[in-house]
């Protein structure tokens, strides 16, 4: 991957290019979460290879951030209720222009841009598509859902979009019933949100229920899902898919993971299963997310 920059409002921003780009191929644009950066996330999902591998130009951005005298990053993470930063740096034209560059320099189809996230990276891109700041065709969040106070401004989608949700049953930060993050890490991630946004309130992600009510009504969906049962590489039950659709209109799909914590299934358990909850290493959610964007941009 190359580290390249790009200037935003008087501000340089980096985001990670893998290899090799495909001028006039789809965009997938992949956001970390909380406390990673763009280089991290392409290693844990593996998209930097599997990506390209599968036509898409894809981009990690990074989000601002700067390293303490202790090492930590509390500023990297993305503005996922629109509150605003405390830096003044606006996350939302950073990746506008991103997109921009990337569409105009490349010839890019414009409408054939995806959106995948993971925790803080999911909310964000959901508040992308929620108010239609960006022009994505679908977006795929992994543990993460809307925050309360982006909904609130928004309560419907601006704009019809795919949805892909995979959510553990087990997540106690990205609860799939919804409500306030719990647990030392839940502790954690409310004082980084205080260091770096202007209001650190409005941040209890919203059900797995709810988000994909928002979006199946904004979408046009049937309001009852088709219910299939899901196994893992290993052959075992893994939970069960869910999928809302309609003739013509852009799916909503849910996979429910049982007994997954808060991370990416089939990435690394990067912290202990005490603190973030089980990450289950037979469930290839990057496999999922590639399959999902595929068929989104291959039916526009």
């Amino acid at each position: 991957m190359d580290r390249r920059t790009i200037v935003v409002g008087g501000s340089e921003r980096a985001y990670w290019l893998a290899s090799p780009v495909h001028p006039e191929g789809p965009l997938l644009v992949v956001l970390h979460g909380s406390g990673i950066g763009g280089s991290r996330m392409a290693a844990w999902t593996g998209l930097a290879d599997r990506g390209p591998e599968a036509g898409f130009t894809t981009v990690f951005p990074d989000a601002a951030g700067e390293l303490t005298a202790t090492g930590t990053l509390p500023h990297r993470m993305w503005d996922d209720t629109g509150a605003g930063r405390r830096d003044g740096l606006d996350d939302v034209a950073f990746i506008g222009s991103l997109i921009d560059r990337l569409v105009s320099g490349w010839q890019a189809r414009p409408g054939s841009i995806v959106l995948a996230g993971l925790s803080n990276g999911a909310f964000f891109a959901e508040r992308l598509a929620r108010h239609g700041l960006v022009p994505a065709a679908g977006i795929a969040l992994v543990a993460g859902t809307a925050r309360a106070a982006s909904r609130t401004i928004r309560p419907r989608p601006a704009l019809p979009a795919a949805v892909l949700c995979i959510a553990g049953t087990h997540d106690r930060i990205a609860r799939y019933e919804g409500g306030r993050a719990t647990g030392l890490m839940g502790n954690l991630a409310r004082r980084r949100s205080r260091q770096v946004l202007l209001d650190g309130g409005g941040r209890e992600a919203i059900s797995v229920d709810t988000l994909a009510a928002d979006w199946t009504a904004a979408n046009g969906c049937e309001p009852s899902p088709s219910v299939e049962a899901i196994v893992d590489a290993a052959g075992e039950p893994a939970g069960e898919r869910l999928t809302w659709s309609a003739p013509t209109r852009p799916p909503v799909i849910v996979y429910r993971v049982k007994g997954a914590g808060h991370g990416w299934p089939g990435g690394p358990q990067y912290a202990p299963a005490f603190l973030v909850g089980r990450i289950p290493r037979q469930f290839d959610a990057t496999g999922i997310v590639l399959g999902f964007a595929r068929r989104i941009v291959d039916t526009m």
